[in-house]
């Protein structure tokens, strides 16, 4: 497991689906989804929407096309760590945003 101190860069990538949704009218938009899979903003024709609290995401069954990246914007006190998975996560105020850490409220990330 590798723990920094933020200056470490996480990255947000921009995706957009091209799912084929068949006669359905369903619209592909565009989604920025952080290192840890979790969704942090959301385009369509209305306009952006960001999140104050990631929330998940789920790939099953669709289509993207990565249109670029960006550097995620980290308070100073958090820490990157990459799990055994090659997935980084952030450790922040005795709080993780690995799935362990979601579902049972520990990690092997928070010492």
């Amino acid at each position: 497991m590798v723990r920094t101190k933020c200056g470490s860069i996480t990255m947000i990538d921009v995706l957009q689906e091209v799912t084929d949704w068949g006669d359905e009218n369903i619209p592909n938009n565009i989604y920025h989804v952080n290192g840890a899979g979790k969704l942090v903003a959301f385009e369509n024709k209305f306009g952006t929407k960001t999140f104050t609290r990631p929330l998940t995401f789920d790939k099953a069954r669709r289509k993207f096309t990565k249109l670029r990246q960006y550097e995620e914007d980290l308070p100073s006190d958090a820490v990157v760590v990459q799990g055994s998975n090659g997935k980084t996560y952030i450790v922040q105020d005795g709080k993780c945003t690995c799935p362990g850490f979601t579902f049972r409220g520990t990690c092997k990330h928070v010492k």
